[in-house]
């Protein structure tokens, strides 16, 4: 009798029906953070990538690109990028420096 029961309310329902769903990944704020940082920092290798004297590295010394950047995520919720300018004179890398500080202030990129 209860077989009987519960078959009926199955049908009654469409409980046959149901629908396979997938879970959403939630986004929390650290997640957009670093997922904001990833962007910003890719762009900026980008607009960067015609410097030949720049190199980006993390606080290890390994050098990042921007197809590995959206695999880095720190523990202290930074990816710890390293701007270095390697040119054959001081006054090179100051020509340089100021104009990635202009990058900077101005946001172009």
């Amino acid at each position: 009798m209860i077989q009987l029961m519960v078959g009926c309310v199955k049908n009654l329902f469409n409980y046959s029906k149901v629908e396979e769903f997938t879970l959403v990944e939630e986004v929390t704020p650290s997640r957009m953070g670093f997922y904001f940082e990833h962007d910003e920092l890719k762009g900026l290798m980008v607009r960067l990538k015609g410097f030949e004297t720049v190199e980006f590295t993390d606080a290890y010394g390994t050098p990042l690109t921007p197809e590995g950047i959206d695999k880095r995520f720190g523990k202290d919720g930074g990816i710890d990028c390293i701007i270095h300018i390697i040119a054959p004179s001081e006054k090179g890398a100051k020509n340089v420096a100021t104009r990635i500080r202009n990058i900077f202030i101005k946001g172009d990129y």
